[in-house]
């Protein structure tokens, strides 16, 4: 029976072969369509074979391809995307610019303007135990009226005879002038004094000139003739100038560095008019004495010296103040024009 079985598939391989050799050609019948049809014919021979026979035989079955429709998959259809015709651009809020703001300062109640030497200009020469007066030109530029409770008063430095204090002739409203006078005598030593003065309103405090009112006014002479003292000497050596300045003129520190202090730089340009030697101070407007040094003088010419102040306060707001420089020798004199500075010290 296996003889049989294994004869049937060999003629089974052997006509499916030559049916695929002899398949007409151009024939629109598939090659693979033609084996099946082959071997169905095939298959039924044997099964007609086996029936004369008396035999029954189990042939394998016949595959048979199931095509599958040639249908194209479906596709998905991305989300349409809306363009709109044109773009928002967000507008940026504009950006405000701060605007640098002033430093308000305000004025005090008691507060003078110096106008001018009416009498005893600077360094002017008078003979030793000589009366004179010396006048002063003031303005009220405070907010308060000065009344006759107010006084001239002497502040420090020499007082040279003058009188302490001496109370105001009448009513000066903000705004208005008076002339204020006290009458000195020149000291008999020869040579340069001065003395500084302030005013005192009638509760006793006193107060001058300045932004915030605290500076003093002063009198400054020579004592002897200008043949022997000072920058009129016939002949001798002399400073014939002194121009003063400061750096930074205006500055805003905070209360905490103000108390520590803050540094001013001060120059000299000092000029003379021989070789010689030249003894100078830095003075504050009341006359204290910050610092002094000699300059060695060749011959004529200028030189500048140059001075680091620390200036200290407390006070809060504007504090206007300068230092003077103080020729002691060869003039005895005081240069004063120039070296105002402002600090504004920040809460």
């Amino acid at each position: 029976m296996q003889r049989l079985f294994k004869s049937i598939v060999l003629l089974l391989l052997i006509l499916l072969l030559l049916t695929a050799c002899n398949l007409p050609f151009g024939s629109t019948i598939s090659e693979a369509d033609a084996v099946r049809t082959s071997a169905a014919k095939t298959v039924e021979v044997l099964r007609t074979q086996a029936a004369a026979s008396g035999n029954s035989i189990t042939l394998p079955p016949i595959y048979t391809e199931t095509l599958k429709p040639n249908v194209a998959p479906a596709t998905q259809m991305a989300p349409a995307t809306l363009t709109p015709p044109y773009t928002l651009v967000p507008t940026k809020e504009p950006t405000a610019t701060r605007q640098p703001t002033s430093t308000f300062v305000p004025i005090p109640c008691d507060r003078a303007d110096f106008i001018a030497d009416v009498t005893i200009p600077d360094n002017s020469y008078i003979a030793p135990g000589t009366s004179f007066t010396k006048t002063w030109a003031l303005k009220n530029s405070g907010t308060c009226s000065w009344t006759s409770g107010y006084s001239l008063v002497f502040a420090s430095g020499e007082q040279m005879g003058g009188q302490a204090s001496t109370a105001l002739p009448g009513n000066v409203l903000p705004g208005q002038s008076i002339n204020l006078s006290v009458v000195m005598t020149a000291p008999t030593a020869a040579g340069a004094h001065q003395g500084y003065w302030r005013l005192q309103n009638a509760s006793g405090q006193g107060f001058g000139w300045g932004i915030n009112g605290d500076q003093a006014f002063w009198v400054l002479i020579n004592s002897g003739s200008s043949a022997s003292t000072g920058t009129s000497s016939t002949g001798g050596f002399a400073v014939t100038s002194a121009i003063i300045k400061v750096s930074p003129t205006y500055l805003t520190a905070s209360t905490a560095q103000c108390q520590a202090g803050v540094n001013f730089v001060y120059t000299a340009s000092i000029t003379t008019n021989a070789a010689g030697t030249v003894t100078y101070e830095w003075r504050k407007t009341d006359g204290t004495v910050v610092a002094g040094d000699s300059l060695e003088f060749t011959s004529s010419g200028t030189q500048d010296i140059t001075f680091n102040y620390s200036y200290v306060t407390s006070t809060v707001g504007a504090n206007a103040t300068q230092l003077v420089l103080y020729i002691n020798e060869p003039n005895h004199q005081t240069f004063a024009t120039g070296g105002t500075f402002t600090l504004v010290c920040s809460s």
